[in-house]
């Protein structure tokens, strides 16, 4: 579980930012960005979205949504393609603490921690004093909370795209890599959603 003294160790108000579907086939990449209210309750079980299987995960999301601001950001699979991973990741980082700032513009930031150690320049883009932490996920409440946001949002969108491009089990797989949606892209080729530049799709003829 996560640390919740951790994020004491800095300035607040404290936006906690992290990213999920960097490494699907399919699908864009999202970012959630989440600033917690801790004069409410917060789920005591809260964690890296990663280690809740999604019956938790979703509980936790709910209860979020009701203790915490939050903005999200989408790079799309075409951006992706067209700028690369690192860079569509960067953007979608981006949009999902303008969102998050656009809706509570009266809030001013003191802090950004992000997930990881790519830093996507936020500190010169928005004045805002910006930490990068190595398995942020697993110890800060805000980068937790961002995660299962991206996460939760990202899944319920490939939930909805399975029932456009049916066969390639977007409902249970969201977009990752396995038998059956390779079988499939074998059989029936890439959609809209897939990411041209990722293997195996950018080697199918």
């Amino acid at each position: 579980m996560v640390d919740f003294n951790f994020d004491k160790n800095f300035k607040d108000p404290i936006v906690g930012v992290d990213e999920v579907g960097r490494g699907s086939w399919a699908g864009p990449v999202m970012a959630g960005a989440c600033l917690l209210n801790y004069k409410k309750s917060l789920p005591k079980n809260l964690n890296d979205s990663k280690k809740l299987t999604p019956k938790i995960r979703y509980e936790i999301f709910e209860k979020l949504k009701d203790n915490a601001y939050y903005g999200i950001g989408v790079s799309s699979n075409n951006e992706i393609d067209n700028y690369g991973l690192q860079r569509a990741t960067f953007r979608a980082m981006e949009r999902a603490f303008v969102n998050l700032r656009k809706k509570f513009c009266k809030l001013k930031i003191a802090t950004i921690l992000i997930d990881g150690n790519q830093n996507p320049g936020f500190q010169d883009k928005f004045g805002v004093d910006t930490k990068l932490i190595v398995k942020g996920d697993t110890i800060s409440p805000s980068i937790a909370a961002a995660s299962i946001f991206a996460k939760c949002t990202r899944d319920l969108h490939m939930l909805e795209m399975d029932t456009i491009y049916k066969g390639y089990g977007f409902r249970t797989n969201m977009g990752y890599g396995t038998r059956l949606h390779k079988n499939k892209l074998l059989v029936s080729g890439s959609t809209q959603l897939h990411r041209m530049t990722f293997s195996p799709m950018k080697n199918m003829k």
